[in-house]
């Protein structure tokens, strides 16, 4: 610590935020990061928290707060930009890590040019734009490049802008301990009384402050405490983790091949399972298939034809590869259209509403009920007099030439005969132990308690317990993953079962746009419970990409104290110095009824320091 100085000299001195804040600079480089899904460096605790606040947005704040204004107001903004890699070198050196010269399909760089000339030359280039959003474009976000090297030669910079205050930084941790010295006579604590995704403390404590956070929902806790323990933990404990999780993954994976549910007799494995519902059509008595779409691939042209099976009175589903652009277009065309169940049958159209197939009424309040059998605690399929059952209609393999390759090969085929004897053998197992597993708390026993947004499972599918979200095979597969994970006893194992169960469940649509982004997508791609007519569930091989957080380098190490409860903002009792929240969404966003979608999984024996948390929404507590 510089001896040079003076402790509390800027006790009662203006922050630079009141007077130069570069709103519009700020406002481009948050809505970079913001649309960079997955990208962004907390996204892979849990993209179901869609509240998250930019980390580009928390470390202006937090600069802004504790550095103090000088009479040049220009150099002042001029030194932030630097602090924010917002300026010149900034952005050419954020140009040279993304390499722009290959993004734009440019000429590649002589050989003979150091790095301090290919920076002038990105200088140059970048020049020659007129704003900076066009300038910024072409580069990383800040946070994506090596810190140190980045910032290298902001330092000298600084610290002469800032000469007076006796200011002697090389690093972000350093810069701020002395303002905070100079500020409030120690490192800055900086408190966020609704946490909710993490980003104010981690980014508060990456740049070098103490924190204290706490939230009501202790999923919010979770994700918060993963930000700081997981992403920003240090390269010797992201070992233990990688270990730890490799260990769990290996174990599960071989668990699952000795079951023989996931390959078939070719040695081929399963990457993704296709489902949909299946009704009885009033009118002529047979069982319909249904599905929005009976598209199952558009870059491969795959789709399954319903083919009616008269003597049995219901539709075999072939799937077909291959076809043509006319085929393709009539079977964008589903069975489910506008509400309504819709299907051809010997040349004659038949449409029935789906509030009908359901019996919907209203009682004498005037609530809408219907005729759907409510799930019981131990149910995980349809019996076989409900409304809706559900059936298995497509299976995508990876063949067995291409399983351990980075670039696998994959094809879509029909159910076969073998292919339902191993559903039938996951059904079995569920059977068999879905009472032991609750009582465990490998899967939840947990009812659905009615809400704006948790009223949708139970009105449109009678189920009534979170683990009806979640069919015989998903069920097997989280059973297995969480009986592991505990057995390794580790606390980073309640992030990566939450990761697991957003990627895959009942609620998991299919999606069969592009090669790129084919596949099984996440529950909360937005804030609600969608229920769906057709689903896909992932293989525990496409699944464990999920099931086990990596994690990532960090740019910063966290040497900073660090605190996280569940508990309510009323009941705050620690002292910080800037208190930077962001307050709850109310009634836009319910996270006191989605959230429980993770609690039901996550409340029977956490392990810590979770086991200390309340798990429950507090949905009376919730601001409404």
């Amino acid at each position: 610590m510089p001896s040079s100085l003076t402790p509390l000299s800027l006790q009662n001195a203006p922050t630079l935020i009141e007077s130069v804040f570069p709103a519009q600079k700020i406002s481009f480089e948050a809505q970079r990061e913001r649309k960079a899904g997955a990208g962004q460096t907390l996204t892979a605790l849990g993209s179901y928290w869609k509240g998250r606040k930019p980390l580009i947005l928390v470390r202006a704040i937090v600069l802004g707060c504790l550095l103090p204004p000088t009479e040049d107001a220009e150099q002042d903004l001029a030194i932030f930009e630097k602090l924010m890699a917002f300026d010149e070198d900034g952005l050419a050196r954020r140009a040279f890590a993304g390499d722009a010269i290959k993004t734009k399909n440019m000429p590649g760089w002589r050989r003979d040019l150091s790095e301090p000339d290919k920076l002038d030359l990105y200088r140059t280039a970048l020049a020659t734009f007129s704003s900076y959003e066009e300038k910024a474009a072409l580069c990383k976000r800040p946070e994506e490049v090596d810190q140190d090297w980045l910032y290298a030669p902001v330092w000298p910079a600084v610290n002469r802008h800032y000469a007076h205050l006796g200011l002697e930084a090389k690093s972000f941790p350093e810069l701020i301990e002395q303002l905070g010295i100079l500020r409030y006579g120690h490192r800055p604590r900086v408190g966020d009384t609704f946490c909710g995704g993490g980003s104010i403390p981690f980014e508060a404590a990456r740049l070098g402050c103490d924190v204290y956070a706490s939230d009501l929902n202790p999923v919010a806790c979770m994700l918060t405490w993963g930000a700081l323990n997981i992403i920003g933990a240090s390269p010797e404990r992201r070992a233990e983790i990688q270990t730890a999780q490799q260990a769990v993954a290996k174990a599960v994976d071989e668990e699952i091949t000795a079951l023989g549910i996931e390959h078939d007799a070719h040695g081929n494995r399963a990457k993704a399972y296709l489902y949909c519902l299946e009704t009885r059509c009033p009118e002529t008595g047979w069982m319909v298939p249904m599905s929005p779409s009976w598209v199952i691939s558009k870059t491969r042209n795959v789709i399954a034809r319903l083919k009616p099976d008269h003597a049995k009175k219901h539709f075999e589903i072939e799937v077909v590869m291959g076809v043509s652009d006319a085929e393709m277009k009539t079977a964008e065309k589903g069975t489910v259209r506008d509400g309504s169940l819709v299907y051809e049958l010997d040349g004659k159209s038949y449409r029935t509403p789906i509030k009908t197939l359901r019996g919907d009424y209203r009682d004498a309040d005037g609530n809408t009920q219907n005729r759907l059998r409510r799930w019981e605690k131990h149910d995980f399929k349809p019996r076989s007099d409900d409304i809706f059952q559900e059936r298995l209609y497509a299976i995508q393999w990876i063949t067995k030439e291409t399983l351990n390759k980075s670039r696998q090969e994959t094809f879509f085929r029909s159910i076969t005969e073998a292919d339902l004897q191993r559903e039938q053998k996951v059904e079995q197992i569920v059977a068999e132990n879905i009472v032991t597993w609750q009582e465990q708390g490998l899967v939840p026993n947990m009812a659905i308690e009615p809400g704006d947004k948790t009223d949708e499972p139970i009105r449109t599918r009678g189920w009534t317990y979170w683990h009806h979200l979640f069919n015989a095979r998903q069920l097997l597969l989280f059973a297995t993953i969480h009986s592991w994970q505990k057995k390794k006893k580790y606390s980073e194992y309640t992030l990566d079962i939450s990761s697991a169960i957003n990627r895959s469940s009942r609620l998991s649509r299919w999606d069969s746009a592009d090669r790129a982004r084919e596949g099984v997508k996440d529950v909360f791609n937005n804030q609600a419970l969608n229920t769906l007519y057709n689903f896909g569930v992932r293989s525990f091989l496409t699944l464990s990409d999920f099931a086990f957080i990596s994690p990532i380098e960090n740019p910063f190490k966290l040497n900073t104290q660090q605190h996280i409860e569940s508990r309510s903002a009323t009941s705050t009792k620690k002292l910080n110095d800037i208190f930077i929240t962001d307050p709850p969404y109310a009634d836009a966003v319910h996270y006191h009824e989605i959230t429980e979608y993770f609690i039901a999984w996550l409340r029977k024996n956490p392990p810590a320091p979770f086991d200390q948390w309340i798990w429950d929404s507090r949905r009376a507590l919730a601001i409404k």
